[in-house]
């Protein structure tokens, strides 16, 4: 797992198989839940896992409260804190499935959407998400509602680079009916960056990685490449409200 020429902010014209709907965003993720990590156990998938849990690891605050917003089975949460003691994550979702799951690894999780966080106001010290703008119906309003949950500190938003070949893949594989990747919106790297400031971030900067192909499985040190996502498969904005 794991269409658009108009300008830039024009939400609702960003997807070429029409507006997202919640309701059945929660509903897909409900029932692949079971199954959803499996791809984590594959050689490629373990690839990405350590790559990016390295880059936000880099770009997090090594302690402080955190949320991960859309953090599904809890996989990067549990390794960011078992990186760091001083970390405290909290898993926000909206599809129990995937909590039951993230509440096995240990991870404390609350069920809920990213727009309407259950959170009080800066109660938190940093927020990251993964692959989470790709799957929101309202991009900015609901970033918007995840910057209100922030005392200062940073959000690390990272998105799968439309314009590389994993984002050719992915659609490729959405048009095939995988069930993720069917209800997903990719995003080129300048649209995330414009909706992030159109939601009230101050972007920080950019940092690519998964330079290598998609049907490339390695063993050895990834490559992160910082302040450019040209050619990178994903792109981890970091950026403070």
């Amino acid at each position: 797992m794991r269409g658009r020429e108009a300008a830039v902010g024009k939400e609702a014209s960003l997807s070429s198989r029409g507006a997202l709907n919640t309701r059945e965003v929660i509903k897909v993720f409900d029932e692949v839940a079971d199954y959803y990590d499996a791809w984590y156990e594959e050689p490629m998938g373990r690839f990405v896992v350590r790559v990016e849990t390295k880059v936000l690891d880099e770009l997090l605050p090594k302690k402080g409260r955190g949320l991960d917003v859309g953090g599904g089975t809890g996989v990067f949460s549990r390794r960011l804190m078992a990186l760091s003691s001083d970390r405290w994550v909290v898993c926000l979702d909206p599809s129990r499935g995937m909590l039951r799951r993230a509440r096995g690894r240990g991870v404390d999780v609350v069920c809920g959407i990213a727009g309407m966080p259950p959170f009080r106001p800066r109660a938190f010290d940093f927020a990251f998400a993964v692959t989470l703008i790709e799957f929101l119906a309202e991009p900015r309003k609901e970033l918007e509602a995840i910057r209100e949950t922030l005392r200062g500190g940073v959000f690390v938003l990272m998105v799968i680079n439309r314009d590389s070949e994993w984002g050719k893949l992915y659609s490729k594989l959405a048009e095939e009916g995988e069930p993720v990747l069917r209800i997903a919106r990719l995003y080129s790297v300048n649209e995330a960056v414009e909706i992030l400031e159109k939601a009230g971030y101050e972007v920080l900067g950019v940092t690519g990685a998964l330079e290598e192909s998609p049907d490339e499985a390695r063993e050895g040190e990834p490559t992160i490449r910082k302040g450019s996502s040209e050619g990178c498969g994903v792109a981890f904005i970091e950026c403070k409200p």
